[in-house]
């Protein structure tokens, strides 16, 4: 496993409380955009083993969706207790779970179905792939989350499902591969994985852009307003209060004025 990837999942799921519920919210969504994906794929596939094996995954992908809003739920909840009354709003994870527009959002679905914008063999390469990475993550998170066994369960599981979409895409390229077309699964697999790299690359351009942003703003609070509230409490004048009036001219009465 990528020492890389575990660094970067203990941090997640370890270092920001709270953080493990947003992502199982966001995991919810992208599952069940996987499992619309496979649906699509199911009706325009012309080979009949490949619709049902399609039809599966796309079964699989939306149980998992649900096992992960209900364990984003209870992470939820389980946050919200040791808040205590703090916890008067909604969380983050709550309310990426909220959002009936994140799938569409997140570029998980189109115009097109992704089947259609890639083809067949490019689409079971980008499922082979995506797989693949999908399992070694999920494995880590099982290992890293040894102390919540429901959690722990349930990443083990869905690494099992991940197993076997693994093995039926791997085979489906195998047989490309046997019928002569190896330099084009090589080169289907080659794009899957640069255009999740660009897409890899344009979530952490954005996260440090949202970091970058927020440490400018910081520091110009801290040395502009921090400051300047301070300058402006020690040149305010103490009012001391009610003032008598100030005796002004003696009034002219129209007694005086007509004399």
């Amino acid at each position: 496993m990528s020492p890389l990837l575990r660094a970067v999942s203990w941090l997640v799921w370890r270092l920001v409380p709270g953080r493990g519920a947003t992502k199982m919210a966001e995991f919810s969504h992208t599952e069940a955009g996987s499992g619309l994906d496979m649906l699509a794929a199911v009706e325009e596939t012309t080979r009949p083993e490949l619709k049902a094996r399609y039809f599966q995954h796309a079964l699989d992908e939306l149980r998992h969706s649900r096992l992960f809003r209900e364990r984003a739920v209870a992470l939820t909840d389980a946050h919200d207790r040791a808040r205590g009354p703090r916890a008067a709003a909604p969380g983050r994870a709550q309310a990426v779970l909220d959002d009936a527009g994140y799938i569409a959002a997140q570029g998980i679905r189109g115009t097109d179905s992704l089947f259609q914008q890639l083809g067949e063999l490019e689409f079971l390469a980008f499922v082979w792939v995506a797989e693949k990475r999908g399992a070694e993550q999920f494995e880590i998170y099982a290992e890293l989350l040894r102390d919540d066994p429901a959690t722990t369960a349930m990443f083990v599981e869905i690494a099992r499902d991940e197993r076997f979409h693994i093995r039926y895409s791997r085979a489906e390229l195998d047989r490309y591969v046997g019928a002569g077309a190896g330099r084009d699964v090589a080169w289907a697999v080659i794009r899957v994985r640069g255009r999740r790299a660009w897409q890899a690359w344009l979530r952490l351009t954005r996260d440090l852009g949202n970091l970058v942003s927020s440490a400018w703003l910081g520091v110009l609070y801290f040395i502009v307003l921090g400051p300047f509230s301070v300058v402006a409490r020690r040149a305010e004048r103490r009012s001391p209060g009610f003032l008598p009036p100030t005796p002004g001219p003696p009034a002219i009465t129209r007694a005086r004025y007509l004399a």
